[in-house]
């Protein structure tokens, strides 16, 4: 193999770890082949600079009482910059790359969650898109974030759902809530039907109206 193709997969070990945490662990649109293999690309990158970093600062650290002495140690993944024809990656550093591509990517699972940068470039005006999550997702974290309670219309069905939120999700076809304490009321006159302590609900797009609760107008007359 060329020095590109086995820089690659040295790259891409640790950085396929850290795109597999983050695929499982966050809610996002599925990725083709090409993505993931980008993302992974993109992740083992970020491994080795985090690396590259911490031995930096190791080094400055130990050497700060005589700067121009230390001897900079650079990874033997950035070897290909030399552009030599044949280069030998350390395999001590691909292991630890993979062991350090964990916490990494449980952090990379953090910062998506929380959406700090997505709450950021949107406060700037840089951008306008709140990552890969649709209305359905941020609705029910919204809700969540609220008191977790919401009501589920199922017009269909002719039904009025309460419960706390609990589990959610969706795929290309339809969207699935679970509910906790829920209780199922006939939307037509307020009938209980029953109570349970755990509802699944899936239905196709468009099939479920969702709100957290009711605000009536002071001045509507009932």
């Amino acid at each position: 193999m060329n020095a590109l193709t086995v820089s690659l997969v040295a790259i891409m070990i640790p950085g396929v770890i850290m795109a597999l945490i983050y695929d499982t662990y966050t809610q996002h649109k599925p990725w083709d082949s090409f993505r993931y293999i980008l993302m992974s690309v993109v992740f083992g990158i970020v491994t080795y600079l985090t690396m590259q970093a911490g031995i930096i600062i190791y080094q400055f650290i130990n050497g700060l009482m005589d700067t121009k002495s230390i001897k900079w140690h650079l990874l033997s993944v950035w070897s290909i910059a030399n552009g030599q024809e044949k280069i030998s990656i350390s395999p001590l550093e691909i292991l630890i790359g993979g062991i350090v591509s964990i916490p990494l990517g449980l952090v990379s699972v953090l910062i998506s969650t929380k959406r700090k940068l997505h709450e950021f470039l949107l406060r700037k005006g840089i951008s306008n898109k709140y990552g890969d999550d649709n209305v359905f997702i941020r609705s029910i974290e919204l809700m969540n974030s609220i008191d977790g309670f919401c009501h589920l219309s199922l017009h269909d069905d002719g039904w009025l759902i309460h419960g706390k939120l609990f589990l959610y999700n969706e795929n290309d076809k339809t969207q699935e809530v679970g509910l906790r304490d829920a209780t199922v009321y006939l939307a037509s006159d307020g009938t209980i039907l029953y109570k349970t302590n755990l509802l699944y609900i899936s239905r196709e797009y468009g099939k479920i109206v969702m709100f957290n609760q009711y605000i009536e107008d002071e001045n509507n007359e009932h």
